[in-house]
């Protein structure tokens, strides 16, 4: 995926000095005009701190690009409809949804490249710092470490379940299939982004009686949302590409 950033990023082999708060002179200033993808893992954090239904959260805050590879659906975030084009979630003190803030706002000012090998059995990271000219978070703040940085910002779980949306997107077995038929890109649109229109197909379908799945899943997958995600993407896998994540009863 792209942020937009690469021609301001530098390969980070060392700490780093940053800050981002109201004392900083550029602050909220990286807020608006942005072309921010929204992944799975987000949205779901985002329409449960809104409080919101996925359908409505998306209607109100998602627009979709299909371009790329493909054709796979793509959400972005969708700016405040006025001149300056604000995060819709940008409030006088700061970000309205900072504890489920987005992954794009979360490692900010650091990017990160991950590299898959043996069908995403083994993960390979780079780390880049991103310098954009109206910053003046690197010059004030402590030093960090990118683990210091990945700590207290959270970022472990967001890595963990982006990697997992990472696998469906770039699976080793896509140059089979081609271009995404509709009833994939509606199968997309359900396991990834809608998780209560997919627990109603998970658990009032026959899928759990056709496939091979322990007990224990089956009421982690009914009780927490994450964990349904979870599900979704491993069948996302299946369907799409015949991946081994789903076990089909003999």
């Amino acid at each position: 995926m792209t942020t937009g950033y690469e021609d301001r990023m530098a390969p980070l082999d060392g700490p780093f000095r940053f800050a981002c708060d109201p004392s900083v002179p550029c602050f909220k200033e990286c807020c608006r005009d942005l072309d921010l993808i929204l992944t799975p893992y987000d949205i779901l954090r985002l329409k449960n701190n809104l409080g919101l239904s996925s359908e409505v959260f998306i209607e109100e805050f998602v627009i979709w690009d299909f371009s790329h590879d493909m054709g796979f659906p793509t959400a972005k975030l969708r700016m405040s409809d006025n001149a300056e084009k604000l995060c819709p979630f940008l409030g006088d003190e700061g970000c309205k949804v900072y504890p489920d803030r987005p992954s794009a706002c979360r490692i900010y000012p650091l990017a990160r490249a991950t590299q898959k090998h043996a069908r995403f059995e083994r993960t390979t990271d780079a780390y880049f710092l991103v310098r954009e000219s109206h910053c003046k978070g690197f010059e004030r703040g402590r030093e960090w470490t990118i683990e210091d940085w990945k700590k207290d910002q959270g970022l472990d779980e967001y890595f963990e379940m982006n990697d997992l949306w990472t696998a469906v997107v770039c699976s080793p077995f896509k140059e089979k299939r081609g271009k995404l038929a509709d009833r994939d890109i509606k199968a997309i649109f359900m396991a990834a982004y809608n998780p209560e229109m997919f627990k109603q197909f998970v658990f009032q379908s026959t899928l759990l009686s056709r496939i091979e799945i322990d007990r224990g899943r089956v009421d982690k997958i009914r009780d927490d949302e994450v964990e349904l995600l979870r599900f979704g993407l491993d069948w996302l896998r299946f369907v799409l590409f015949g991946e081994s994540t789903i076990e089909v009863k003999s």
